[in-house]
Formats: C-alpha cells, structure tokens, sequence
C-alpha cells in the first residue's frame, strides 16, 4: 500500500479510536462501540480501496483513472451498504455516536494535508 494511503487510512482509525474511547466516557460502552461502527463504514471501504489503487500501481498508467473511479464508486457503494447493513442489524443504534463516528473517518485525511504543513 502507497504510505500516504497507508497513513490516511491509519488516521482514519486513530481519530475514531480516540473520538471512541471520549465516547465510552461521555456516553458509555454502547456509545463507544456505535461510534466505531460508523467509523469502520467509512475506514474499511477507503482500506479497500487504498489497496485497490496499491496493487494497480505498475500497471498502463492509461487505465489508472478508470481504476480509479470505478473503486470511488464501489467505496461509496460499499459504505452506503455497511451503513444499511448497521442501521438494519444494531438494535437501539445510537444514531449520534454512530454519525460522529462516520463523519470523523470520512473528514480524518483532511488532517494529513495539514500535517504536511
């Protein structure tokens, strides 16, 4: 895997596993773990598609682009179906936590560009 790939997506996890353990304090264990979940609906998609994008790497750099969208699109569908799958199979999901989660993974590689800085 590319290392600012590897780093975003490590990213990703560490700021949900903080924003969890601020969870399990604030909200319990049940919030934590809801908080996680929305976190793995966007950090094992982009872990996915970080790979993805590694193992095409010394390939046509013509057919990079194509590659390249289709997997944004599968990541987006693949995030749309594990939050179906989570609201569908989590009984009294805690819809807050759970946002959080999500929008704190999806917003994670933000920060590397301010890392750089």
């Amino acid at each position: 895997m590319n290392s600012v790939m590897g780093v975003a997506v490590a990213l990703q996890a560490l700021i949900v596993l903080v924003l969890a353990a601020g969870a399990a304090l604030v909200a319990g264990v049940s919030g934590a773990w809801h908080l996680v979940l929305g976190g793995l609906a966007a950090i094992v998609p982009n872990g996915l598609f970080a790979l993805r994008l590694a193992l095409h790497r010394n390939r046509r750099p013509e057919s990079y682009p194509v590659v390249f969208f289709l997997g944004e699109f599968a990541k987006i569908g693949l995030t749309v179906g594990l939050l179906a799958l989570i609201i569908r199979s989590v009984p009294d999901l805690q819809w807050l936590p759970m946002l959080i989660g999500l929008i704190a993974a999806v917003k994670a590689p933000l920060f590397l560009g301010l890392m750089r800085h």
